[in-house]
């Protein structure tokens, strides 16, 4: 049996607190990728199992559950925890650089694109919580980038389909498109909100 296969029997089962869960666990850096989830959730919402806005305030909410998990353990052990986990974990070593460089180079506004960048966007929260960033800025910024990617990946779902196939070929061949895609509309909504989020973020 397939993770898609795992995933949506889970799904059919709980509803939308396996959503809740699976979301958590997957920005909480655990490796259940949203790439392959979120377009399944999309799928259902095209049958009418579920609502398009309610799943996606559930893995807006999800997202931030799991990243603020990730946030206060960085902020909690900080430094000495990153030397530990790519001691043990040497394969992460180029994603935590990654994101570690997105946040000393662009600041708060880097949580917000990494959101978007695979495999960075889960891992941004932990040198986020290492290098004390205010949690409310963390979480507005966050929400904007994860709701942005989480909305693109359901509606790509809900666009094709039963198309499986399909959906994993986009993926593969076009995540570099899709990703510009992204950042173009989070940068639009960044100008936009400029002042809001100053103000308020």
């Amino acid at each position: 049996m397939d993770i898609n296969t795992l995933v949506i029997n889970f799904m059919n089962q709980y509803g939308l607190i396996s959503i809740f869960i699976i979301i958590t666990l997957e920005y909480a850096n655990f490796p259940l990728p949203s790439e392959v989830v979120l377009p399944l959730v999309g799928i259902m919402i095209s049958k009418g199992d579920f609502n398009f806005l309610v799943v996606l305030i559930i893995s807006i909410l999800a997202g931030i559950t799991g990243s603020i998990t990730n946030y206060l353990i960085g902020l909690k052990f900080g430094k000495s925890l990153m030397k530990y986990l790519l001691k043990k974990y040497p394969k992460i070593k180029k994603s935590m650089n990654v994101s570690v460089w997105w946040l000393n180079k662009y600041g708060k506004v880097s949580v917000m694109i990494s959101r978007v960048i695979p495999v960075a966007r889960t891992f941004i929260s932990i040198p986020a919580g290492i290098n004390k960033m205010n949690m409310y800025s963390f979480i507005c910024y966050s929400s904007i980038g994860i709701g942005v990617w989480n909305s693109g990946l359901i509606g790509l779902g809900y666009i094709l389909g039963d198309n499986l196939s399909e959906i994993g070929y986009i993926m593969k061949n076009y995540s570099i498109l899709i990703f510009i895609l992204i950042l173009i509309i989070i940068v639009t909504l960044f100008l936009r909100k400029d002042r809001y989020i100053k103000n308020n973020c």
